[in-house]
């Protein structure tokens, strides 16, 4: 009965891998190559693109794979020890899976980097762990063992966690902290960029401008983001901003901005002055100082 719910569980597994995965028996050559091969790889692409389903932790440690268990963490979904070291993978399956390159959703992204960095430093993973290439659960040259098919919801996981302080911000960041890094810093810079590609036919030199700035910030990070999805995040923010930030937009705002001031600056104040109190009289004006100092010498009884 065991067999057969594992058995269940690969076959779900293998529906949710990218068709043409970037998989891999050696570390440093890459390929893309058909699903039906990758499988048959050590490593191998388990995140669609530009899409996160498996948070993936790498921990270089023995007794890796019951990190989770030692950290007081939910079990994951599956876990792939190298037997000759004792270091492994661990991955947890998200019920609702997110995408990394949507700018105007860009919440459930920093919420998941807040989680995922939380997470990490509880395992105490490797912050530099690229998370495109994970060791294949379904090769037999790892020693895999599947927790549990339970699928978790951020919130779920955020139980488990203290939030505060992440993602880690700067030289520090990692994971899909990069992914919000980059959103941030570029989408800043492109609400006013946007105003030099406003005349016809930019749209191609304005996609090209988001690209550049979004890859020289990328390649200050210690683990850069692969190129697909720098594109991805340049494409959403020049997509975007290109969309809402037009010049009639611009006006649109500034329009409604104008009629909420003169609305508040032209309400009639209710308060009346009361003809007795000291902002009426002035008593600085009779004693010839100016009303802080009037005020400072009360406040020192010398009035």
């Amino acid at each position: 009965m065991k067999t057969e719910h594992s058995n269940a569980i690969q076959l779900d597994l293998v529906e949710s891998f990218p068709n043409k995965p970037y998989c891999t028996d050696e570390l440093g050559v890459t390929y893309i190559r058909s699903k039906s091969t990758a499988i048959k790889k050590k490593y191998l692409q388990v995140n669609q693109p530009k899409l996160v389903t498996y948070l993936v932790f790498d921990i270089d440690r023995q007794g890796a794979v019951l990190s989770w268990y030692d950290n007081d963490l939910p079990p994951p979904y599956w876990s792939s020890k190298n037997p000759e070291n004792g270091h492994g993978h661990i991955a947890y399956r998200l019920k609702v899976p997110f995408s990394t390159s949507d700018m105007s959703h860009l919440e459930p992204i920093k919420y998941a980097a807040a989680i995922e960095s939380a997470m990490t430093t509880r395992l105490k993973a490797d912050r530099g762990f690229a998370g495109l290439l994970t060791k294949n659960p379904l090769h037999r040259h790892w020693q895999n063992e599947f927790w549990t098919d339970h699928e978790y919801t951020l919130d779920e996981l955020a139980e488990y966690l203290d939030l505060r302080g992440h993602p880690l911000r700067g030289s520090e960041v990692s994971g899909l902290g990069r992914n919000c890094e980059l959103f941030e810093n570029v989408r800043r810079w492109a609400y006013k960029a946007i105003r030099e590609y406003w005349a016809p036919n930019y749209k191609r030199a304005w996609n090209s401008a988001v690209y550049e700035r979004v890859e020289a910030l990328n390649g200050q990070f210690n683990v850069p983001l692969p190129v697909s999805e720098v594109k991805a995040v340049a494409k959403s923010i020049a997509n975007w901003t290109y969309r809402e930030f037009t010049p009639e937009k611009k006006s649109q705002w500034h329009a409604k901005k104008g009629a909420k001031g003169g609305k508040i600056g032209g309400k009639i104040s209710k308060r009346k002055p009361v003809e007795s109190s000291e902002r009426t009289l002035k008593p600085w004006d009779a004693l010839g100082i100016s009303r802080a100092w009037y005020y400072k010498k009360k406040k020192l009884g010398e009035i």
